[in-house]
């Protein structure tokens, strides 16, 4: 039997406190979903450890981020939470994953992790030279960063096709900053899909149906496309089953 071919390898970032190897559990299903379809995944860490007091919120279940006290437990972040960080340790982060694990065909991002891929969509062989061209990325709950020095990221349009995602109850990152980088993209390459949830990323069927399918067409755009897995934007609002667990965190 035949080793099932891989077609390309899908970057992906996590949200803010958050690391590589939790986040392949909270997105488990479009990871699955992608596997099936012969993408391989990298879930890298964020360049930056955080401690307890750098966070924006308490820890009550510090089980969930791989340490019994909060004091051993994992939180990384792609910068700090001021106004006034660094991006350069992110974007070194990923000129490291890239010589160790590129090429990557897509960038898929969370929250913060969302913000940077949203940044690397204009950016990426800025970031990395040499480094070949992305060719699609998923944003769930994305956002434009807001320091003034890092708003030139921003000039162009975004051609790249880009799938963005986000809860109509996100109170973390609102729908307005979701939608802020929507208007980013050039008209025809962004395609929006809203979930009745809140600050996660969901791991529904019906859902990941349509991701799936999305990036089929973008990467192979000669294949038939599974007619059922289209999305409409009424239907995008109407998704009834939601992922049971929802991630709190992943803050701006």
């Amino acid at each position: 039997m035949s080793a099932k071919v891989i077609k390309g390898t899908v970057l992906c970032l996590h949200g803010f406190a958050q690391t590589g190897p939790n986040f392949s559990v909270k997105a488990s299903g479009i990871r699955k979903a992608l596997k099936k379809i012969g993408y391989h995944t990298v879930f890298m860490n964020a360049p930056i450890e955080l401690k307890p007091a750098d966070l924006p919120f308490e820890v009550s279940d510090v089980s969930k981020f791989g340490g019994d006290t909060a004091e051993d437990a994992q939180f990384r972040g792609w910068w700090y939470t001021n106004d006034d960080f660094d991006i350069e340790p992110a974007f070194q982060s990923l000129r490291d994953v890239y010589a160790e694990s590129g090429p990557f065909v897509g960038i898929l991002g969370f929250s913060q992790g969302a913000g940077l891929a949203t940044i690397c969509l204009n950016e990426w062989q800025k970031i990395i030279p040499g480094a070949e061209p992305l060719k699609f990325g998923i944003l769930y709950s994305g956002f434009r960063v807001k320091p003034e020095k890092y708003q030139h990221f921003y000039a162009s349009p975004i051609e790249i096709p880009s799938l963005h995602l986000y809860g109509e109850l996100d109170t973390l990152v609102s729908n307005d900053r979701s939608e802020e980088i929507v208007k980013l993209c050039k008209e025809g390459t962004a395609t929006v899909i809203k979930h009745p949830g809140g600050h996660f990323v969901p791991n529904t069927k019906d859902l990941l149906k349509k991701e799936v399918a999305w990036v089929e067409s973008v990467l192979n755009p000669e294949e038939p496309v599974d007619e059922s897995a289209k999305t409409s934007k009424d239907e995008a609002a109407e998704l009834n089953e939601l992922a049971k667990e929802i991630d709190q965190l992943g803050v701006a």
